[in-house]
């Protein structure tokens, strides 16, 4: 008993427009057919009557299921207006995504950060190794000085990388 309630509640909740079962065009078909029928004799009208009847209480059955099963659909008890918000709310979503998905691309095409930023630290390391060779500083060098030297080529380093943030700041507007 539990586990039927529990499927039954998933299935509603896995409803969709392709899953609907809505088939009423044959039964109309069949309606119409059987009272388009001109009998003669009184008792093919009766049972062509009674089949008739019968043909139409198996439509008004599966119009009742069929609404039963529209009920079930994710999103029907919002009104259309509701809907429509939702939509326009999702479209929007979806123009700003592609125009953040369009901003990242050129970033990453142009790839113009991370170009500048290699240029930058192997210009740094370079420049470093050049000064520290050329005063022979490399055989030389105190711990002390060697800090200081290294705290310089940092702020070189951080005014550089903030030169190459403005100007790709600057790029983007």
């Amino acid at each position: 008993m539990m586990e039927s309630d529990e499927h039954n509640q998933e299935s509603e909740r896995n409803v969709t427009v392709e899953n609907l079962n809505i088939e009423i065009l044959p039964i109309i078909y069949e309606i119409i057919r059987s009272v388009e029928k001109d009998h003669h004799d009184n008792t093919a009208k009766a049972r062509e009557s009674q089949d008739c009847s019968q043909k139409v209480l198996e439509l008004q059955k599966r119009l009742d299921q069929a609404r039963a099963e529209i009920r079930l659909l994710p999103g029907i008890e919002y009104s259309k207006e509701q809907q429509l918000d939702h939509l326009e709310a999702l479209k929007t979503q979806l123009k700003l995504k592609q125009e953040l998905l369009r901003k990242y691309r050129y970033i990453l095409s142009e790839s113009y950060p991370m170009r500048k930023a290699a240029q930058v630290v192997v210009r740094a390391v370079y420049h470093g190794k050049n000064l520290i060779e050329e005063r022979g500083l490399d055989k030389r060098l105190s711990p002390e000085e060697f800090r200081a030297l290294m705290k310089r080529i940092a702020q070189n380093l951080q005014g550089q990388i903030k030169q190459a943030s403005d100007e790709f700041k600057h790029k983007m507007k």
